[in-house]
């Protein structure tokens, strides 16, 4: 037996959907791109800042990506953890201490 509640505003204009577990990373990625696509395509988009200034330079890990963006893929949306490397050199994870560690932009 499944029990689902729905809003039926939604279930009008999209019929029913069941909402399941993302099963991995990949299958994440893949989610939010999708998203990304539809946000672009309105002319929105997403700017997280929450507690930094500026902006700050690093180089990124291939595992810290959840997905490319833009027109181009040239912009990446990365995981809140992210690992800060600056000049080869492995900061740590992203934090209020390694961002004053690292080198700034505007």
């Amino acid at each position: 037996m499944k029990i689902t509640e729905s809003h039926t505003l939604f279930e009008k204009r999209f019929g029913r959907n069941d909402f399941k577990e993302i099963p991995n990373i990949r299958a994440m990625s893949e989610g939010l791109a999708y998203l990304m696509k539809y946000l672009e395509k309105s002319g929105e988009r997403i700017v997280y800042s929450r507690g930094l200034s500026q902006y700050i330079v690093s180089d990124i890990l291939d595992e810290d990506i959840v997905a490319r963006m833009g027109q181009d893929n040239n912009k990446l949306l990365l995981f809140d953890d992210f690992t800060c490397i600056d000049d080869g050199e492995i900061k740590g994870k992203i934090s209020p201490e390694i961002i004053k560690e690292m080198p700034k932009a505007n």
